[in-house]
């Protein structure tokens, strides 16, 4: 009863959606790709929630159900009223997703900053349903709304919080759904609708600096689950450049800049479904092996991973995604940017000279947001366990399950590459695609397409040299102690004193987070630290009242200010 509940929780959505007479090859398309992925992640998520939920299945299953559904309503409800209250919905239901583990402080907090940032965008959101169709300041408070329910650069100090504290079947829909929700109802309603270039100038270099910033700290974190808050700060700013280089250019009439807006557009796409399902699949997989050792050290982990009983060559295909390894979309999406890069790079020196220092900030974060996920693999997979640790148990029948969970991602992480060239030829998609693009992409699957033949024909027909006899590095005594794994802060710790240093302190928090922090908490402290500043109490009364009276004041003026446009 629980999967058929969740399953068609999920799935009505989109049935509804379909023969409701909605243009889903057309201007709905994003809300056609929304829906979809929500059904696959769905599916992937409750098969991971019958091994990581032993207890309380069902009662993380109604969860569940009432979460894809909300979602599935936030597509569906367009400008009304329902976008908002549906949105808090899917977000309180995560108080019933999170009731199969016990609840601590990282797990209070994390539910709290979920709510919190579902509560400020709801009130963005709101604002855009009541404004009139015309308004534009209807359009710019929805992007406001989006930003911080997206993690946006600036906007994104409640999602490592999140991350730290949730099971990782929840965060991993988090990762693959919840997060690219609001990307696609702002290509839905702001990208075609707001053509002024002005909006996006902002967007691209606070997306870049994001990209830089998450890659960088995601790198350096020691928490693994922190570690891919931070990757997934880098992509979403990343899919939030890709849409802001579209919007810039998308109303010009000259070939080399309307090609840029176009192919950014496809560019998107092809790298949502990578962060859908490549960061799906690292939450899914290293949030488990938290599970297993119940620590938030990479460190401790090490090795922990083998346990699962998962072939390590299968357990790190969103790993080899994120490498840009060939036949993985993360080496199409990667592949394209340097693509359309080097395009850049063609035009004349007055028209590329805006995006060329952007450029560097970009690659960097990438680089070391792609780094972040291999150190992750090497230590949490690759190396060997210390014997003496204890772990929970574990069994085949959980085994099976997990093996579903991220066996059903990891076959879209290798078959959309083969299959994009003909996903360009939908409707929606085929009049951005130009034909050196198209071209780019069709090579880019005969490369993935050869790759994956090699390597499924090495373990098919095992053409794969057999060791007959190990050596090893103490001149071959056979010591396979786990003494000799590394350790993931090997690959950081070089770069720390250099590059880290000026984004995270040594306890492993990040310094820009930090400072942001600080700075809202002396600013809602404001009045406390007025009233014991004062050294007479006899007159409470009178400070409080004027205190409220500069307050209302305020308010007043905020009020008079939001009705320019009407007079």
């Amino acid at each position: 009863m629980s999967s058929i509940l969740v399953g068609a929780s999920a799935f009505i959505p989109l049935l509804y959606f379909i023969f409701n007479g909605a243009d889903p090859l057309g201007e709905d398309f994003p809300i056609l790709l929304g829906l979809s992925l929500q059904v696959y992640i769905g599916f992937s998520a409750f098969m991971l929630v019958q091994s990581y939920e032993t207890i309380f299945t069902e009662r993380v299953a109604f969860g569940y159900a009432i979460f894809w559904a909300s979602l599935g309503v936030c597509y569906l409800a367009g400008k009304s009223v329902l976008l908002p209250v549906a949105l808090e919905i899917a977000s309180f239901s995560t108080i019933i997703i999170y009731s199969g583990t016990e609840f601590g402080k990282k797990q209070i907090e994390s539910l709290g900053s979920l709510l919190l940032a579902s509560g400020i965008s709801a009130l963005f959101l709101s604002a855009w349903v009541f404004l009139p169709d015309n308004d534009p300041r209807g359009l710019f408070l929805l992007t406001i709304g989006l930003l911080v329910k997206s993690g946006f650069s600036g906007f994104h100090i409640w999602l490592p919080k999140v991350n730290e504290g949730g099971p990782s079947h929840a965060l991993g829909s988090f990762a693959g759904a919840l997060e690219i929700f609001p990307l696609l109802l702002f290509t839905r309603y702001v990208l075609p609708n707001w053509q002024d270039p002005f909006l996006y100038n902002i967007l691209f270099p606070l997306a870049a600096l994001g990209v830089f910033f998450g890659g960088i700290t995601s790198f350096f974190h020691k928490d693994p689950k922190k570690a891919l808050a931070y990757s997934s700060i880098e992509s979403i700013n990343f899919l939030w450049l890709c849409l802001a280089t579209c919007g810039m250019f998308q109303s010009s009439t000259e070939p080399e800049l309307k090609f840029l807006s176009n192919s950014f557009f496809i560019l998107f796409f092809i790298s949502l479904l990578h962060h859908s399902f490549s960061k799906t699949f690292q939450v899914f997989s290293i949030g488990l092996v938290a599970r297993l050792r119940n620590s938030s050290s990479t460190d401790e982990m090490k090795g922990i991973g083998r346990y699962i009983g998962i072939s390590p060559l299968w357990m790190g295909i969103g790993t080899f995604s994120y490498a840009v390894i060939p036949g993985t979309l993360g080496f199409v999406s990667e592949a394209t940017y340097l693509f359309l890069n080097a395009k850049i790079l063609d035009m004349p020196l007055g028209r590329s000279v805006f995006l060329l220092p952007a450029m560097i900030f970009i690659f960097f974060g990438i680089v070391l947001g792609g780094f972040t996920h291999i150190r992750l693999f090497l230590s949490l997979f690759l190396s060997f366990p210390d014997p003496n640790i204890a772990l929970p148990e574990w069994n085949p029948i959980k085994r099976r399950w997990v093996l579903i969970s991220v066996g059903s991602l990891a076959v879209m992480i290798v078959a959309l590459p083969l299959l994009l060239p003909f996903i360009l030829y939908l409707p929606n998609l085929a009049k951005y695609v130009d034909e050196s693009l198209r071209q780019w992409i069709q090579s880019l699957a005969i490369v993935s397409g050869i790759t994956v033949s090699f390597v499924v024909s090495l373990i098919g027909f095992r053409w794969a040299h057999r060791i007959k006899k190990r050596k090893y590095w103490d001149c071959g005594n056979g010591y396979f102690g786990p003494e000799l794994s590394i350790p993931a802060t090997v690959f950081s710790e070089p770069l720390r004193n250099s590059i880290g240093r000026y984004f995270l302190t040594k306890e492993g928090t990040s310094i820009v987070d930090q400072s942001v922090l600080n700075f809202f908490k002396r600013f809602l402290d404001f009045g406390e630290n007025i009233l014991k500043a004062e050294e007479h109490r006899d007159e409470e009364v009178s400070h409080y009242l004027a205190i409220s009276s500069v307050f209302l004041i305020t308010i007043l003026a905020v009020l008079v200010m939001s009705d320019w446009g009407k007079f």
